[in-house]
């Protein structure tokens, strides 16, 4: 029986229509974009293509699109690339960022800068008071994400946003969670920086985006990490992944052409999951399902269970734990912590998330299959 794949959160499986594009563009345009002959030109024009749709896509300009290789590495620019040696030296984040956020703020506050990491409440969030009362005149940046990847829950952006454009304080925010659910716009956010990576809306790995708006750039250019050729407008060194890009391209395409309608029928799907899970074994939510939460995904707890012995029992499905990026670091999970669950709550908790190709009968099935292990599976560390 095939896998019921549901952990969209950490990764979601190319589009078709992404998987022929990138076979396009590695037969016609495997030229490097940056050569001057027909060959680079015709490599060029479809990276700009696909720079044009990812500006449409998030509301910017094409001169405030930067390829990257993943938000991991479009949050360490964002963030390093603001915060300089020689300039303001405080940064202000939130205690339930990526680890690519997290720790990149660690290694600043290890070469001399200050970090103030934010609380949330209970659900997740951080209060804009909050991020207004940590603003100091020697503050370089705020970094707040738009939607967290283990308990689903969306950040009020905007009005930080607006917090921040009054006190000059740049604002960057990883929306990597979120550009795949939510509307996204970064003038109507107030960002000064926004960063996604494809392979969390159905396009290839190994890409993403780093916006970087024209009014940040004209006052205080970033610092590039990498030094080169003086690709993407001299901010990222090195040769482009252009079948990765222009798949990228397509991916947003897609995306464009349908995300509403198909948040809508994630959240339906999720609904439907959690009323057929309900009859089978008890649980306790550890995110929201309505207004102000992704609509695809949940995290939930079993009591008594241990999570990571249920997913290595659970035959054909691909659920998670908590952040794929943390898991072979097998510590509780620092986003659950930050909202308070107690050890054997986080210890019992399984996020579920769906995806393009989900459907209706694939959440019963996996209903089913998670209900029949947690039943028999008392914890083992209790």
């Amino acid at each position: 029986m095939a896998t019921i794949y549901l952990d969209h959160q950490a990764t979601t499986p190319m589009d078709p229509a992404v998987v022929e594009a990138m076979n396009f563009a590695a037969t016609h345009c495997y030229a490097n974009p940056s050569s001057p002959h027909a060959a680079g030109i015709r490599a060029f024009r479809e990276v700009e293509r696909a720079r044009g749709a990812v500006a449409r896509l998030i509301g910017a300009g094409r001169s405030e699109i930067y390829f990257t290789s993943g938000a991991t590495e479009g949050n360490n620019l964002a963030i390093k690339g603001v915060v300089r040696p020689d300039g303001r030296r405080h940064v202000v984040t939130t205690a339930v960022e990526h680890k690519s956020v997290l720790d990149t703020c660690r290694s600043l506050r290890e070469a001399g800068h200050e970090v103030t990491v934010l609380p949330v409440d209970g659900e997740g969030r951080v209060d804009p008071g909050q991020v207004a009362a940590a603003l100091r005149p020697d503050t370089a940046l705020v970094s707040v994400m738009l939607a967290n990847n283990e308990v689903s829950t969306v950040q009020p952006v905007a009005e930080i946003g607006a917090l921040t454009r009054a006190a000059g304080v740049p604002l960057h925010c990883d929306a990597t969670q979120g550009v795949g659910s939510l509307p996204v716009d970064v003038r109507a956010l107030g960002v000064d920086l926004l960063t996604f990576s494809g392979h969390k809306i159905y396009g290839p790995k190994g890409v993403g985006v780093l916006y970087v708006s024209n009014r940040l750039s004209d006052r205080a250019p970033l610092v590039p990490l990498l030094h080169g050729g003086g690709q993407e407008r001299g901010l990222r060194a090195g040769t482009l992944n252009t079948a990765a890009v222009i798949g990228l391209g397509a991916a947003v395409g897609v995306l464009a052409a349908g995300r509403e309608e198909e948040a809508v029928r994630l959240a339906g799907l999720r609904g439907r999951f959690l009323t057929e899970l309900a009859h089978l074994v008890p649980y306790t939510l550890n995110s929201g399902t309505g207004a102000g939460f992704l609509p695809h995904a949940v995290n939930l707890s079993f009591a008594d269970v241990d999570a990571q012995q249920v997913l290595l029992e659970v035959a054909d499905l691909a659920v998670s734990t908590g952040s794929a990026c943390n898991s072979s670091a097998q510590e509780p999970s620092h986003v659950l912590r930050a909202i308070g669950l107690p050890p054997e709550r986080i210890r019992g908790s399984v996020r579920i998330a769906f995806g393009r190709f989900s459907t209706e009968a694939e959440a019963v099935r996996a209903a089913h299959a998670l209900a029949a292990v947690a039943a028999r599976q008392p914890s083992r560390t209790a």
